[in-house]
């Protein structure tokens, strides 16, 4: 699967430049990287203990040309970067996709390069709950990627990524001259909750590329803050 470098300035700043590229037979290439639309909220003056979100992919480009990822993130923006990425490469036959369809992988970047859970296969139209717990050791985080409408779960990974996070957005990556989505991608109920209460952390929200939000909203004296939709336009 693909490297990408470590967020320099949390999500907000999308401030990737150019790392590295692993297929999924594993093989090792440079790469640059251009970007769609994204919504991000942070820094947190707190940290996130719970991140929750599900996106409604559309339909993946039928043909590619490169590699195009849709993830939700996390970071500190100096250590690991946690993202479920629902992928479209030249042929997703390695997940079971189909054309016009999503694989998808809970999966891990830090300096040990990228780790990755079991791929499942996503439809344009379907739900796709994304899910990242922090443990109670505040060490451990959990990713589980769950079909709404079928109750299936399509991946999991667990990482020690520490208790760290302060940023939080979403991203459309393009990488090797990819076709970029031929539809929008919708968040919807979207939830992040923070160790402790930050009534400013909804003045971190930041969107680019088109994209947009409805319903920011916090609750819990600030420590639990709520998007009801975030909507990334398409690229092509």
């Amino acid at each position: 699967m693909n490297l990408r470098r470590l967020i320099t300035l949390l999500l907000p700043a999308l401030a990737l430049s150019t790392p590295l590229d692993s297929s999924p037979s594993g093989s090792l290439t440079a790469r640059e990287d251009t970007w769609g639309g994204s919504v991000s909220l942070g820094p947190t003056k707190s940290t996130i203990v719970n991140a929750v979100t599900t996106i409604i992919p559309g339909a993946a480009p039928l043909t590619q040309a490169g590699v195009l990822f849709l993830w939700p993130g996390m970071s500190n923006g100096t250590g690991d970067l946690i993202q479920s990425t629902l992928e479209s490469w030249e042929s997703n036959a390695w997940c079971g996709a189909a054309s016009g369809e999503w694989c998808v992988r809970a999966s891990v970047f830090g300096w040990f390069g990228q780790l990755d859970g079991d791929a499942g296969v996503v439809k344009g139209d379907d739900q796709i709950k994304i899910e990242y717990t922090l443990q109670d050791d505040q060490d451990t985080w959990v990713q589980t990627v769950t079909n709404v409408g079928t109750g299936a779960v399509l991946s999991t990974y667990s990482s020690q990524s520490g208790p760290y996070m302060r940023g939080y957005g979403t991203g459309t990556e393009c990488n090797d001259g990819c076709t970029g989505t031929s539809s929008e991608q919708q968040y919807i109920n979207t939830e992040i909750t923070l160790a402790s209460a930050d009534s400013t952390f909804g003045d971190t929200i930041a969107t680019a590329g088109s994209a947009t939000y409805e319903g920011l909203a916090s609750s819990s004296d600030g420590a639990v803050w709520t998007i009801e939709k975030i909507v990334i336009p398409a690229m092509t």
